[in-house]
């Protein structure tokens, strides 16, 4: 089966291939990729893979809307306003909205996530 490129043309399920998206940040270490949005054509959320080195941690950071964190690999450390929660593979972390958190690697492998959120109205990081 081909990849096709999202566009205005299709309509229904895409493939598209992880590889040809842009990270974030492009040459920086545990880059996000966007793998769901408004360049993909969705408008109702967003989803993003990340993977995290032992000892790394996302950007502390709140959401407008809720996000579910699905945990594929690893463990780690979330941080929120009332204490940290630990957390180890397969899980799913879930951050209301509007709360300030940070995920921490705190294991010795690669911690690798798939985050969702929504709606989809922006991050305020700190």
């Amino acid at each position: 089966m081909r990849a096709m490129a999202p566009g205005p043309q299709h309509r229904g399920m895409l493939v598209i291939s992880h590889s040809a998206l842009p990270r974030d940040p492009p040459d920086g270490p545990n880059p996000r990729v966007g793998v769901a949005g408004a360049a993909q054509g969705i408008h109702g959320f967003e989803a993003w893979t990340q993977q995290l080195e032992p000892g790394a941690a996302t950007g502390c950071q709140r959401h407008d809307g809720e996000l579910a964190i699905l945990v594929l690999q690893g463990s780690g450390k979330l941080q929120l306003p009332d204490g940290p929660q630990r957390f180890q593979a397969p899980c799913t972390l879930i951050v209301p909205a509007g709360a300030e958190h940070q995920v921490v690697n705190h294991g010795g492998g690669l911690l690798q996530l798939v985050a969702v959120a929504a709606p989809l109205k922006g991050v305020a990081p700190r």
